[in-house]
């Protein structure tokens, strides 16, 4: 996790009033009020993009901006939360829908600089919200994709479902990004669905992945006992990759794990869980936990991290985090194409609707993890890849430089066709 979500975590309040306090200003930037819509507030519990939601609110008060955040749906709780776990330096408004959202605008849009809208709901009502700035104040509009999901239906269509025909894909991408259109910029978590948003639309693509800080001071493989998986879960195999993950883990690749490292290990479920599917795996070497605040102890006492999913979008925050952490993953070929991670992929292509269920190898996977968890030389270099792949692509400076990048990038140089170059974390 991102220093900030660390300190609100184990000490809430009185930590972030630190940061706050601790915010830069850097000369090369001129300060804006920036208008954030999503569907939730930017709680990091809430898991699925929500952590980085935090995180771009965060580098956005450091680097001296104001900043206001409406959520389509909160409840006062969700608000006073909030507003307290940012010390007063946001204002949040109470989250009452499109309606609310077209009142906002209409009623206080002038006062705004830039609007960074996240996700395609969000996007949508601010489309049909009909407002636009005044012709002598000009309003930057920044579409945060968060996540491209018409790759991870085609997934999951291969696996529950009719596959997708490759005019059927290209026609879901075009509708799900048709919403962007009126955007000055997009964001995106990952180079692949850059690539994909640069395909349809022709503007500036900025790749902003969440920031992780990588920590040192962890404990060693001897140290370490059993496998962690960490999630939300929450409503059904088919329609959530976290549960099918642990689905498939426990009932395909734990038979053939147990056969190569023998019993005596544990999995570990870390996560909000409301799903009978999940509940119904609860044994001695299943172990639910819920909702864990402080991840660290748990990274700390598992020795090998599982990201078992067979269907999903954007990347795998998760996975990162873990990396950070020092607790080597064992991945699906899936996140570590959506990683850049190398290593195996699938031999039918890179299209989600060439892949079928088949395609992730619950025998592979589980000799990964045996290999992981019995060989200390495989674990250190898997951990040690692990923090230099945190360190090199998601590092909170690159993130910061590139938030920036985004809200100037009306003054960037600009390309053959008239767009400003996009910037990448690397």
């Amino acid at each position: 996790m991102v220093e900030g979500v660390k300190d609100v975590l184990a000490y809430g309040k009185a930590a972030y009033q630190g940061i706050v306090r601790r915010r830069r200003h850097p000369a090369r930037t001129q300060k804006k009020h920036v208008l954030m819509i999503d569907d939730l507030v930017p709680d990091p519990l809430f898991g699925a993009g929500y952590p980085r939601a935090f995180a771009i609110v965060q580098s956005l008060v450091m680097a001296g901006h104001r900043v206001s955040f409406y959520p389509m749906r909160s409840s006062p709780a969700d608000i006073e939360r909030m507003t307290t776990t940012f010390a007063g330096a946001v204002l949040f408004h109470p989250g009452a829908g499109a309606r609310g959202l077209r009142r906002l605008l209409w009623t206080h849009g002038a006062n705004f600089d830039a609007l960074f809208v996240s996700r395609p709901m969000p996007m949508a009502a601010f489309v049909q919200a009909r407002w636009q700035p005044a012709a002598d104040h000009p309003i930057q509009v920044v579409y945060d994709a968060e996540a491209v999901l018409a790759p991870r239906e085609a997934y999951r269509r291969a696996l529950f479902d009719t596959p997708w025909s490759d005019q059927d894909y290209k026609a879901a991408i075009a509708d799900e990004l048709e919403v962007a259109r009126t955007a000055d910029a997009v964001t995106a978590v990952g180079e692949g669905d850059a690539t994909t948003i640069r395909s349809v639309l022709d503007m500036p693509v900025f790749v902003l992945p969440h920031p992780v800080a990588v920590r040192t001071d962890t404990a060693s493989f001897g140290d370490r006992q059993d496998f962690l998986f960490v999630g939300r879960l929450t409503g059904s195999s088919s329609q959530s990759p976290n549960i099918d993950s642990v689905i498939w883990f426990v009932s395909a690749v734990m038979p053939i794990l147990d056969r190569l490292i023998g019993t005596a290990y544990r999995l570990h479920v870390v996560g909000r869980i409301e799903s009978a599917e999940i509940e119904a795996l609860t044994s001695q070497r299943v172990v639910l936990h819920g909702v864990v605040e402080d991840l660290q102890p748990v990274y700390d006492r598992c020795r090998v991290f599982v990201a078992p999913t067979r269907y999903a979008a954007g990347i795998p925050l998760k996975v990162v985090e873990a990396m950070g952490e020092g607790i080597p993953c064992v991945v699906t070929p899936l996140l570590a194409e959506q990683l850049a991670l190398g290593g195996r992929v699938s031999s039918k292509g890179t299209r989600p609707q060439d892949l079928q269920a088949e395609d992730t190898d619950a025998r592979q996977f589980a000799q990964d993890c045996a290999r992981l968890y019995t060989d200390h030389l495989a674990w250190q270099a898997a951990r040690d890849h692990g923090t230099a792949h945190v360190t090199r692509c998601f590092s909170q400076k690159a993130f910061d430089t590139v938030l920036q990048d985004v809200l100037e990038q009306d003054d960037r140089p600009r390309g053959a066709h008239g767009v400003p170059f996009s910037r990448t974390i690397r």
